[in-house]
């Protein structure tokens, strides 16, 4: 995040934020309650990217299975 501009001349030189996550971000806000940020972390701690991914497949899955059953149907129809 991009913390100040300063022009030198003909230059301008930026200074930036050390990069975090958007989770960490909130964390460090002032105007998130604490009741807030303990429900992100909790819900945090039983995050699972691999389960996330195979969830995520096999919805796609299903939803392209769907998407090509109904267009054979209305072939049929036609």
């Amino acid at each position: 995040k991009l913390l100040e501009k300063v022009r030198q001349g003909s230059k301008v030189k930026k200074r930036y934020d050390d990069p975090k996550t958007p989770y960490e971000r909130v964390l460090e806000c002032e105007g998130v309650s604490e009741k807030t940020k303990e429900k992100l972390r909790e819900e945090y701690e039983m995050l699972n990217p691999a389960a996330l991914r195979r969830r995520l497949l096999r919805l796609q899955d299903k939803l392209i299975e769907l998407a090509t059953s109904s267009r054979r149907k209305i072939y049929a129809l036609g």
